[in-house]
């Protein structure tokens, strides 16, 4: 008998839920009142759940309590407690998401939507994945459209390259760099000091800079002092090791010069007394850098260096023999580190941020190196709800050593 009334209370508590549910009705719009098709209707903990059709409309089963969710890719979720109404009308806000607001022409903001050209943004947080001493080499990979054209490490100082898709110049052409609104160098600020980076393609983009824009424009926009209580110090360090990779493929069968035989020396009046010593010896053609010279075999010939008077290498003799890792055991490992401080406060009526950047390089050339000091500093006063009065104000200095040169010279 008791096992009877167990059955009996649980049909019975079935046949009660079943009983309250009842059917929700309603319409999903947008804040322009457009209807919204194909937005998720769901009852919250549960599999039910159903879209809404062309006229944005729904229906759906549940029960008072439930928790209705309305959903929409690209819209804030909505939520109804389910209670003696049966109709729930949703008008869905835009995420914040998509009303990504970019600094475009002269400093103006607009909502990224709304441009009618290419433009795409880089935050601080993508632009240091790997830290990296100047804008253009942090760009890389992060911005469709743009080529990135790097220098060699040899080169202390310069600043890789970078080419814009829809460049309206037959030559080649840098982009514009715009810091805080004033057009600069790139390689004047550091990408510790950046909040983001628009970069604007093409000609429409670029039309309120004129000439100077025509082959794109990069807007970088520092960052400034954010609020909190007491002062923001941010410390960050980095430090990059350079070796040399790759390196052509040289022949080590041939000596240097245009003679294929070694040249035997004969001393004649006029030449140095002590070059007497050099009688009979044999040396390669020095009078040109080419490499069509006698086959090495290890034979005695007369050095260069051999002919200095005076120097210890005066008169030595050696074998002629072939140097594979000679140009690879002249470059030095190279050692770049990047140190920043910055120190920042701001509240309802100012802010203001100083920041200090030393770049120290030891160059892949023996004797090469590189100092450099950046001092940024930005700062603004509210003087009212209409105005704001601010200022930037940078620093750079320079000195390399032994600064590589791309011709073909002896520097």
């Amino acid at each position: 008998m008791k096992h009877f009334s167990l059955i009996f209370s649980m049909v019975l508590l079935t046949f009660t839920a079943v009983f309250a549910q009842k059917t929700v009705t309603g319409t999903v719009t947008d804040e322009t009142g457009e209807a919204l098709i194909g937005a998720n209707v769901s009852i919250e903990g549960t599999d039910r759940g159903t879209i809404t059709e062309f006229d944005g409309t729904y229906s759906i089963s549940a029960s008072e309590g439930e928790v209705l969710l309305i959903t929409y890719t690209g819209f804030q979720d909505q939520k109804f407690t389910v209670g003696e109404s049966d109709v729930y009308d949703a008008t869905l806000v835009e995420g914040e998401l998509l009303k990504t607001v970019v600094v475009t022409a002269l400093g103006i903001e607009r909502d990224e939507k709304s441009l009618p050209y290419a433009s795409q943004t880089v935050d601080s947080e993508q632009l240091n994945t790997i830290r990296q001493t100047n804008v253009n080499n942090a760009l890389a990979g992060k911005v469709s459209g743009v080529q990135l054209r790097s220098q060699s490490s040899m080169a202390l100082g310069r600043n890789a390259n970078i080419r814009i898709r829809g460049a309206g110049s037959l030559t080649d052409k840098a982009p514009l760099y715009v810091i805080d609104g004033t057009p600069m160098n790139s390689n004047d600020v550091n990408p510790d000091d950046i909040e983001s980076v628009n970069v604007l393609k093409g000609p429409n983009a670029t039309a309120l800079y004129g000439q100077r824009g025509d082959a794109g424009v990069v807007i970088i926009t520092t960052k400034k002092g954010k609020k909190g209580s007491g002062v923001g110090i941010t410390l960050n360090q980095s430090t990059f090791f350079d070796k040399v990779y790759v390196l052509p493929d040289y022949q080590n069968s041939y000596a240097g010069g245009a003679a294929s035989d070694l040249i035997k020396f004969s001393w004649i009046e006029g030449m140095p007394e002590e070059w007497k010593v050099f009688e009979g010896k044999y040396y390669h053609d020095y009078s040109d850098d080419s490499s069509w010279g006698p086959r090495i075999v290890g034979q005695e010939y007369i050095p260069w260096y051999a002919w200095y008077v005076g120097t210890d290498e005066f008169g030595q003799l050696a074998n002629l023999e072939a140097n594979p890792d000679n140009i690879r055991d002249f470059y030095e490992t190279g050692v770049t580190t990047n140190n920043n401080v910055s120190i920042s406060k701001a509240n309802e009526d100012f802010s203001v941020r100083v920041s200090l950047t030393n770049q120290t390089q030891k160059g892949l050339i023996p004797n090469s190196n590189l100092n450099k000091y950046i001092v940024s500093t930005n700062a603004s006063v509210n003087l009212n709800d209409h105005w704001t009065v601010g200022a930037n104000v940078g620093f750079v200095q320079q000195r390399v050593n032994g600064e590589f040169d791309d011709g073909y010279a002896n520097n």
